[in-house]
């Protein structure tokens, strides 16, 4: 927490923001939808934006200038769009934020700022990416605003790596009986709702659609019933991603209509597996949960369906 709080403490020294916007591709954009959430529901005064990188890019939004702050992600640092993204956000005055897996790389080169994150198995959860988008938007909120459960939260993204794996050990039965039950799957489904929303758009978008050639779709579950439930039948496979907070209810509407008609859907839920220790900002903190325990089952549905979640048909392959 130290690096962000030096960091966040620098920028404000020379910029008064009153903006902040999260900029990426695929998953590095997804990685910040928990901390885009959070300053949506927790600021009074600052604005907060979220954007694919390309579209920052060629319609770049007007209230980015020396007031705004413009974090951005990517995994090996050389993601062109992100790149051009923080060259475009420093040219309108903008403070730069750059999360990356490796340095030396062209993001690291174009930020004014850089954090290096973990990645992979060993990665301990607060040291991720998608935790620094979070700590950053934690920390600027506080220092503009005040933000009264600052130490609550950060207390519980600390207590996050031993939830996650406990959690971990303990789904897989769980785990293993959805791997095999959705193996066969030309279509999953993925829902959340709240910060997990997040989780459920790059499970669909990065792990069934990239990296298991799966069709699939993110439905947020308060949407479910304005369209999606009418696809919902026997054979429909849905994994949702279970809020433990405010958003519980929508969550828990969908699948009470779901259970009537449906037998097939593999639900994460936090509160079996420690959450609920973390009180009201553990919300907040679910996408952690997710995004890091889905892994299991990630892995499990690869082994199964022998396909390798490292194979790709067309990405480092084709120009595009």
């Amino acid at each position: 927490m130290q690096k962000v709080k030096e960091i966040v403490s620098s920028i404000l020294k020379d910029h008064a923001i009153d903006t902040v916007y999260f900029v990426g591709c695929g998953g590095s954009l997804v990685g910040f939808f928990p901390a885009k959430y959070f300053l949506s529901c927790e600021a009074t005064k600052l604005k907060v934006g979220y954007i694919n990188a390309n579209e920052f890019v060629h319609a770049t939004p007007k209230e980015i200038g020396p007031n705004a702050v413009v974090i951005l992600a990517s995994q090996r640092g050389n993601t062109p769009e992100t790149v051009k993204a923080c060259q475009v956000a420093r040219e309108k005055g903008a403070a730069t934020v750059g999360l990356t897996f490796q340095v030396p790389s062209p993001l690291s080169e174009a930020a004014e700022y850089v954090i290096l994150y973990e990645f992979g198995d060993g990665a301990v959860v607060e040291n991720q990416k998608s935790s620094y988008g979070f700590k950053l938007a934690v920390e600027l909120l506080n220092e503009i605003e005040g933000y009264a459960e600052y130490d609550k939260l950060l207390d519980g993204l600390k207590k996050m790596d031993g939830i996650v794996k406990k959690a971990c050990k303990e789904i897989v039965p769980y785990a293993i009986k959805y791997a095999w039950e959705f193996k066969d799957d030309s279509v999953i489904y993925t829902m959340g709702s709240g910060a997990s929303w997040g989780s459920a758009h790059q499970e669909s978008i990065c792990i069934f659609m990239e990296m298991q050639w799966i069709n699939s779709s993110v439905i947020h579950s308060g949407e479910y019933f304005h369209g999606p439930f009418e696809i919902t039948d026997k054979n429909t496979a849905f994994l949702m991603m279970k809020s433990t907070g405010r958003t519980r209810a929508l969550d828990d509407r969908a699948l009470t209509f779901m259970k009537k008609f449906n037998d097939r859907c593999m639900i994460l839920d936090g509160m079996d597996y420690g959450m609920g220790e973390l009180g009201d900002v553990s919300e907040y903190l679910d996408p952690c949960f997710h995004t890091n325990v889905v892994r299991v089952f990630n892995n499990l549905l690869a082994d199964v369906r022998n396909h390798p979640l490292s194979v790709r048909r067309y990405m480092w392959k084709f120009d595009y």
